[in-house]
């Protein structure tokens, strides 16, 4: 749906006029927000039945890569978003409904630091505290895993009203993401709004509603792992546009006989290597979303190398940005340490991003090894 990339990449603009507020207030402006409502992009992965898109993963990188062109913040809390919804997609239908009820409502979810469960009538007693809840200031839904005594882990989806959101989201990076601590005492969640973890990230079908659309094969963490991607791909291009633009203003290298940084080899080759790194990256990452797409179309499914291979595509994309946006900060002088500058928060952003459990680099690439190597994966997001 390429009408629907145009229309987010139309709101650029507004997102970075935007983004200096939305790191100074600590969470996405609800213009942002209701500026990609509009566009579509929210219902990417909501079940046609209900008025989504089923959008295909090529489409979801090239959308929320320009959100992110915008603001890295905004980028990412779209993402959780987005990728919510394909989690609570794997609900009973009756849960769907109640939850996807309100078109306007968001929401969010995490995947570890566990809290506790008991089982009680009707439904289970749920505490604990929830670390990185990106986006939950504006979500109604909190997704949150628990272990279940006597049993094991399972995800739990949370209304809003029954958690606390403790204001600790104090951060160098991604600021306006407000990823605070959800916490809950006690909280009666029916068994309906209750799924087993490994249900929940593998790829079998359990709603009737949702059984006849491949879109929902895709197996949950290489579809996550792909949309990540997207932040660090559009955090990079913005880097190179606003390096670019200011080159052509910067005068002498300090200490040097250059008359003007355009004119310096170590500038041609800061930028050329920048721009390699993130086309590179680009390929990488829309060579994972492309198999995703493929094994989907086929009916073939993703098996665990495939799985592996999109998640060491990813990490790889994410080194390459992150090396990228570096080398155009350390080209920038002084100027990029400025506040004032764009791309000093650019780099503090894909900083912060880097740090991502599922997102480090060495993480995801010694998954694809051990796959490659044919070596049993050394997590039970690949079992």
């Amino acid at each position: 749906m390429p009408d629907l990339v145009d229309r987010v990449r139309a709101l650029v603009p507004l997102l970075r006029s935007n983004a200096a507020r939305c790191t100074a207030e600590r969470r996405v402006p609800r213009e942002n927000l209701d500026a990609l409502r509009e566009t579509g992009l929210f219902r990417a992965a909501l079940p046609r039945r209900l008025g989504g898109l089923e959008l295909d993963v090529r489409t979801k990188l090239a959308a929320l890569t320009e959100v992110a062109r915008g603001c890295g913040s905004t980028a990412w809390v779209a993402t959780i978003y987005l990728d919510s919804v394909f989690l609570l997609a794997k609900f009973p239908d009756e849960v769907q409904e109640e939850v996807f009820a309100d078109p306007e409502a968001f929401h969010c979810a995490t995947l570890a630091v566990p809290g506790r469960a008991v089982a009680v009538d009707g439904g289970y007693s749920v505490s604990g505290r929830w670390p990185f809840n990106s986006g939950c200031l504006d979500a109604s839904y909190l997704l949150q895993p628990a272990v279940v005594e006597g049993g094991g882990p399972a995800h739990f989806a949370i209304p809003a009203r029954d958690l606390t959101i403790e204001d600790d989201w104090h951060v160098s990076g991604m600021e306006g993401t407000g990823s605070n601590t959800v916490s809950g005492r006690d909280v009666f969640v029916p068994h309906r709004y209750a799924i087993p973890s490994a249900r929940l990230l593998d790829q079998e079908h359990r709603s009737e509603r949702n059984a006849d659309s491949p879109f929902f094969r895709h197996p949950p963490l290489p579809y996550l792992v792909t949309s990540a991607a997207a932040s660090f791909l559009g955090l990079a291009e913005a880097a190179y546009e606003f390096h670019l633009d200011r080159l052509p203003r910067r005068g002498p290298v300090a200490y040097t006989g250059h008359a003007h940084h355009r004119d310096a080899a170590i500038t041609h080759h800061q930028v050329a290597e920048s721009r390699l790194k993130v086309d590179a990256a680009r390929l990488l990452a829309e060579q994972a979303a492309d198999l995703l797409d493929e094994r989907v179309a086929t009916g073939a499914g993703c098996d665990r190398q495939d799985r592996a291979r999109v998640w060491g595509q990813v990490a790889y994309a994410t080194r390459l940005c992150a090396e990228a946006v570096e080398a155009l900060r350390l080209g920038s002088g002084a100027s990029g340490i400025s506040t004032a500058f764009p791309l000093h928060r650019i780099a503090r952003d894909v900083q912060a991003l880097a740090t991502h459990a599922v997102l480090i680099p060495t993480t995801g690439i010694e998954h694809y090894g051990r796959a490659l190597c044919g070596v049993e994966p050394g997590t039970p997001l690949l079992l």
